[in-house]
């Protein structure tokens, strides 16, 4: 096969960041390539693309046109499957959604077609994972891995432990499952036997397998993959007291020794083994960015497979932004990141050794959106996807491979999430805008015009300011049906990227190193001035945020007290110091990354300067702050702590606890009630509209 070259868009050689003299289209709101970048470098370009789109999204369906807004109620009934998985053979796919009041794993054909119901559980099944002859499916249900045929019949347990367990994982051969579990206090790597398919009627109390710890304790493991032959293990985890760097360890499934294969200088997370056994692809931010890097088994060779100022995956080398080795190891998919889209690319995987004259990628996806990988069809001939847009949620995709598939063969939707009823072609379409920082940071976002404030008619909007959480993350351009309800409300809705976010390479990413709450507060404190500057916007300013986004909240209401009419925080940090000290482990560690210990000497001023609890007498914008009782991430301390502050200070504000919640609303009640509560919030302060009754 040979796959198109891809060329590089234009950016300052000194911070990496988009060149803002690189042409825009202004129809698209994309940086178009230069000049002399080949045309074939894409396999659509932007027209192709919006019109794939408009066609692809609709799959033949034919929506009546009209003029009804999204409510609430449409939105919250909006609830796509999740966590797709292909199995061996290429022939289903197993997934889970909602069903009685629980998630449930289902089967479809990986062609299309109605699905069918699996389980029948009263507790939620997740992380369904198929055995390497597809004829067992291993998941997680209430903390614990459980084990089905896929005919249905004997449902057992395969290891059940108070600590939880997660992340099952079939040997090649079928004999055994990893999993990691937290039984002696750590995320550790576990082994156990898989449960043997027998004939005739089950046993009433079938005895599970003892499990055997493959990692020590002291070292928390993120992922892992089997190798081909089952003999080894590939292990990511980050080790204590080096926080900023990311390994990946091969571990002997007999022995439990490990080695060091890689991450050893840099952030190298999210391997996935070559299928000869060879060596693995993972991702790397060694040159400043996350490029995709062939690893051989000894970690000895390595050879940088993509290249440019872009990201082609992320931190937490999370599933379905890995890159992955096709089944015939000749080809490679991942991911990469621009202007708040995720792309689907291709890419040829040279032989060891082999000469390469630089990256040949080709983009697969049919419409621009966020994409993620499900996985390879044995033939390689086509990748199963996640696609997911500002005007659609998660849907599968069977996507061609260039020159690899029969001639004439197009994209094909398979799951059709969005209902026909909500007509999405009114739906606010994003522009992505940029701007410099007060320091001279380029900061860039994502703006959302309600239809009042476009076209020759067109009458200025009030703007609620928008911080995404993490703070490692950053602002997509994909499915989000409140900002649509607050579009349609009449407000503008602004995404930042705040230094700190992903998707700009290391140094961006780190850049709020020591400076939560400050430095990162003034980049929105500073979005909200550009856009009070811009024609469409009259002046009228709010924030909204959850997690970190609820902290930034706090932060910029404090910093600039006069810029804001309202704020809202959901579930956000108050004091970052005692948040490090109440929160649950994975929080602490990354306050601990980003900011120090709070009892060092040398950190304290900047948790203190981080914590907008100690200048809550500042605020002059009514709150409105939701949490969640059950949160470990921001305990509910937070909130206890900034609302006595709002009481002793007199400053309005409301408070609605969900008693239930975790960190984020997990019941579609409860999303159904945040989105009310805060659009009501809203329509009264922001909007000044008073609610007679």
């Amino acid at each position: 096969m040979t796959v198109p070259a891809r060329g590089s868009t234009s950016r300052d050689p000194a911070t990496g960041r988009v060149d803002p003299a690189t042409s825009r289209d202004p129809a698209t709101s994309r940086v178009d390539p230069p000049e002399d970048e080949p045309s074939q470098n894409r396999t659509l370009g932007p027209r192709a693309v919006a019109e794939a789109a408009r066609g692809a999204q609709e799959n033949g369906r034919l929506r009546r046109p009209s003029r009804d807004g999204l409510t609430i109620e449409q939105a919250a009934a909006i609830e796509a499957p999740r966590e797709y998985r292909l199995s061996p053979d290429g022939r289903r796919v197993a997934f889970t959604a909602e069903a009685a009041g629980a998630r449930q794993i289902f089967l479809m054909a990986s062609r299309g077609g109605y699905p069918e119901q699996l389980t029948a559980t009263e507790k939620s099944a997740s992380d369904p994972q198929w055995s390497p002859d597809g004829r067992r499916i291993a998941f997680v249900r209430d903390e614990a891995i459980w084990m089905i045929d896929v005919e249905g019949a004997h449902q057992a347990p395969v290891s059940q432990h108070p600590a939880g367990n997660r992340a099952p994982r079939w040997c090649s051969d079928g004999h055994q499952i990893a999993f990691i579990s937290r039984r002696r206090g750590w995320d550790q790597l576990w082994v156990v036997d898989a449960p043997v398919p027998r004939r005739g009627r089950p046993a009433t109390r079938p005895r599970s397998a003892e499990p055997i710890p493959l990692t020590v304790p002291g070292v928390d493991v993120d992922e892992f993959v089997w190798s081909p032959d089952g003999r080894q293990i590939a292990v990511a985890s980050q080790r204590l007291p080096d926080l900023l760097t990311s390994q990946i360890h091969l571990v002997d499934v007999v022995t439990a020794q490990e080695r060091l294969i890689a991450g050893e200088d840099a952030w190298e997370t999210g391997p996935r083994w070559l299928p000869d056994g060879s060596g693995l692809l993972v991702v790397s931010d060694r040159d400043g960015w996350f490029q995709v890097v062939r690893i051989s088994a000894d970690g000895k060779e390595r050879a940088v497979l993509t290249a440019g100022n872009r990201e082609h995956g992320e931190p937490s080398g999370g599933w379905g932004y890995v890159p992955v080795p096709s089944p015939d190891g000749k080809l490679f998919a991942c991911v990469e990141m621009r202007d708040g889209l995720i792309d689907l690319l291709i890419g040829e995987l040279p032989a060891p050794g082999a000469s390469r004259s630089g990256p040949r990628m080709a983009v697969v996806n049919p419409f621009d959106g966020v994409w993620m990988t499900v996985g390879w069809m044995p033939d390689a001939t086509a990748i199963l996807a996640i696609g997911r847009s500002e005007r659609s949620p998660d849907d599968l995709w069977l996507l061609p491979v260039p020159e690899a598939a029969t001639q004439g063969a197009k994209p094909r939707q398979l799951t059709h999430s969005l209902p026909t009823v909500v007509d999405t072609a009114h739906f606010a379409t994003g522009t992505r805008i940029a701007f410099e920082a007060r320091d001279g940071e380029r900061i860039e976002g994502n703006l959302y015009l309600p239809s009042d404030a476009i076209g020759e008619e067109a009458v200025r909007v009030p703007c609620l300011i928008h911080s995404h959480g993490g703070p490692t993350s950053q602002a997509l351009r994909d499915w989000l049906p409140f900002r649509q309800l607050v579009a349609e409300a009449g407000i503008a809705f602004l995404s930042v990227d705040f230094r700190g976010s992903t998707g700009y390479g290391r140094d961006f990413r780190w850049a709020n190193r020591g400076e939560w709450g400050h430095a990162d507060a003034f980049d929105v404190i500073d979005a909200a001035h550009w856009a009070v500057a811009q024609p469409w916007c009259d002046g009228r300013l709010a924030h909204h945020g959850a997690s970190y986004g609820g902290y930034m909240t706090l932060c910029v209401l404090t910093e600039e007290p006069s810029l804001w009419r309202a704020g809202i925080d959901l579930y956000g940090d108050s004091d970052i110091a005692e948040s490090y000290r109440h929160g649950d482990r994975l929080g602490r560690i990354d306050l601990e990354r980003m900011m120090g210990r709070p009892d060092d000497p040398e950190a304290a001023e900047a948790y203190r300067r981080g914590s907008p609890l100690h200048r809550v007498e500042r605020i002059e914008a009514p709150l409105l702050i939701m949490h969640g009782r059950k949160d470990k991430r921001v305990v509910p301390l937070m909130t206890e702590k900034i609302v006595e502050a709002l009481e002793i200070e007199g400053k309005l504000y409301q408070l609605h606890w969900y008693d239930e919640e975790p960190h984020g609303w997990q019941k579609r009640d409860n999303r159904r009630d945040a989105w009310k509560r805060c659009l009501e919030f809203l329509k009264r302060h922001l909007l000044e509209q008073i609610d007679e009754d």
